[in-house]
């Protein structure tokens, strides 16, 4: 049971890595979905959805970009064995501060683009276990999380200028996302009795990203863009540390950000670890950024 609660963290943090803001706008709403299947065992298996916006008014002389931003995201998932079932859920809302810098002329031959969010966020778990003893009698377990966390993002673009080839490598990002529990509270029940030594699992976690456009394909104002994405996450609550690799395809607007984009991509655990039945996952997902479809 203690190893299904951290597969709702990890998908909790896998949300929050889903979820950046565009350039050169001062409103940015994204809306995003997504699951995974275990490999080992496909009972093991979840899906999230939500939607994340920010709102930067202020711009300063220096061509910073300040505001607010806000997140609300729902995670379910289940796994099972012959012996054991265990369902939980996740529901986060939080809100921050956020900011971000477009250059034209970055350099002779790129234009940049800089974000970064700093959000407080509230996340509570729910999770109910059955498993069957040696003895064969049935056992139930409860358990409920809250956390007040500390997460922060941030996002860097490289574009290349027009005229130099720009069909070819297009983009480059590069994805920070760290975050921090401030506050934890946990009780959980075994049989409607309280588990007196029950721990508190540390959410604490930090990932890095790094997607690279391999091609600009179309010729009027709608474009494609393949995308390769690698990534790397380190989990605290059971030092597990993942990588994770695969293709995505986005769709933009000429001269602006991806509107939708929809990926595919292959999570596995490395390093020492505790053989299980969730070591590698299967991931895909869609995020969806209505505000840049008129363009």
């Amino acid at each position: 049971m203690r190893k299904s609660l951290f597969l709702l963290a990890l998908m909790t943090t896998l949300v929050v890595g889903s979820v950046f803001g565009q350039f050169r706008e001062r409103v940015n709403l994204s809306l995003f979905a997504g699951g995974y299947a275990a490999q080992q065992n496909a009972n093991n298996n979840g899906y999230w959805y939500g939607a994340y916006i920010d709102y930067m008014p202020i711009k300063t002389e220096t061509g910073w970009l300040l505001g607010f931003c806000a997140v609300g995201d729902r995670v379910y998932f289940k796994s099972n064995t012959t012996l054991s079932r265990y369902d939980g859920s996740s529901d986060e809302m939080g809100i921050g501060l956020a900011g971000g810098k477009w250059s034209e002329f970055l350099t002779q031959k790129y234009s940049g683009y800089f974000g970064a969010n700093l959000m407080l966020k509230s996340v509570r778990d729910n999770g109910t276990g059955k498993s069957v003893q040696p003895n064969h009698e049935l056992g139930v377990y409860d358990a409920k999380q809250e956390d007040l966390i500390l997460s922060g993002e941030l996002n860097i673009n490289l574009l290349k200028a027009f005229g130099i080839r720009e069909n070819l490598l297009p983009r480059s990002q590069l994805k920070l996302t760290y975050q921090k529990p401030i506050k934890s509270e946990k009780t959980s029940f075994w049989n409607d009795a309280p588990i007196k030594e029950s721990m508190i699992w540390n959410k604490s976690a930090f990932g890095a990203e790094i997607k690279q456009s391999i091609l600009q394909i179309g010729r009027g104002n709608t474009l494609v863009e393949p995308k390769i994405m690698i990534g790397y996450h380190h989990y605290v609550g059971d030092d597990s540390q993942w990588l994770s690799a695969g293709p995505e395809i986005a769709l933009k607007k000429r001269g602006w950000d991806d509107f939708l984009s929809i990926y595919c991509f292959w999570k596995q655990q490395t390093g020492s670890f505790e053989p299980n039945l969730n070591s590698g996952q299967f991931v895909f997902g869609i995020n969806l950024m209505p505000f840049n479809i008129r363009r």
